[in-house]
């Protein structure tokens, strides 16, 4: 059942992650800056995951001393990595093109992969890769008006998609030594925590839960579950029935979601262009998870005599 869950589960994770815009939009509003955002989700993130881990198996938090730099390296490149040359790219370049540059990180995650666990770089993954990243450049909005563009903007855009996929490559080093998707959430949100820490304006944060306690620090638990806390458990749990670049490319229905939350709550209506990047971004999951052909001469099994534990198909 987990193996044909899988891929649903990492989508859902993706539309979850879609979410944070309109969580950031509101907290900006509020006058929060980006870190800062950033440090009141992942810190709410790993307080609910603990008590949580306390009530369920207090046995999950155990780690080995030797395997904390996977956690350290997840943690960093989610919370920290990721979010700093992001939030930067957007002060160097259109938000769009940070977006796009953002979406790259099914490329960088495909290579690592292929490097690191010797994942085989599909004609599948290839063409659903190519498709998905299409889609999010259209989606974002970027050729409908591309605005400011620098190198080191460029650059900076790049380091924020290896950001993204390095939490991928580090989650996969921590489900191959044994661990749970719960155990590498909470050190995750952990070290990522402590990192951003440093940046945050924790009187900014305090002042308004002061200002309003009920209401904001609702808002506050909300963003760490919808954003956080749900999203990471199903990417992580997903990634143990589905191979690292699979995943990538399956999250990267996230740009999508985003704008379709854009729609309904800000009635930002998408032009063509970015509904045609929406579409791509869906052909491009459908693609990634269609049945291989059987071999010429042999006949593919029927539903009803697959047996119920039958792995998903392999890769093509």
């Amino acid at each position: 059942m987990g193996k044909r869950l899988a891929p649903a589960l990492i989508i859902a994770a993706g539309c979850m992650w879609g979410t944070v815009g309109l969580f950031v939009r509101y907290l900006s509003d509020a006058g929060l800056d980006a870190m800062s955002i950033v440090e009141a989700r992942l810190f709410g993130a790993f307080i609910i995951t603990f008590i949580g881990l306390l009530i369920y198996d207090r046995r999950l938090l155990r780690v080995k001393r030797k395997d904390l730099w996977c956690f350290v390296g997840s943690g960093v490149a989610s919370g920290i990595f990721l979010n700093f040359f992001y939030s930067t790219a957007i002060e160097m370049v259109s938000l769009a093109l940070a977006a796009t540059l953002l979406s790259t990180a099914p490329v960088f995650v495909i290579i690592l992969s292929a490097l690191l666990f010797r994942e085989r770089i599909t004609p599948a993954k290839l063409r659903s890769l190519a498709l998905a990243f299409c889609g999010c450049a259209l989606a974002s909005g970027l050729f409908d008006g591309i605005g400011a563009f620098s190198l080191p903007g460029l650059a900076v855009g790049l380091a924020s998609g290896l950001g993204y996929a390095l939490y991928s490559v580090f989650s996969r080093l921590a489900i191959n030594r044994g661990y749970s998707s719960l155990t590498i959430n909470i050190y995750s949100f952990l070290f990522a925590s402590v990192g951003c820490c440093f940046f945050a304006d924790f009187g900014r944060i305090g002042g308004l839960l002061a200002a309003s306690p009920l209401p904001f620090g609702s808002f506050l638990l909300l963003h760490a579950v919808i954003a956080s806390v749900a999203p990471y458990m199903l990417y992580t749990f997903g990634m143990k029935y589905v191979d690292t670049g699979r995943a990538s490319i399956l999250v990267s229905c996230e740009p999508v979601a985003a704008t379709l939350f854009g729609v309904i709550a800000y009635r930002e209506i998408p032009s063509l262009l970015t509904a045609a990047g929406v579409a791509l971004v869906l052909l491009a999951l459908v693609l990634l998870n269609l049945p291989p052909r059987p071999p010429a001469g042999k006949q593919a099994p029927s539903i009803g005599n697959r047996p119920p534990d039958a792995a998903l198909p392999p890769d093509r």
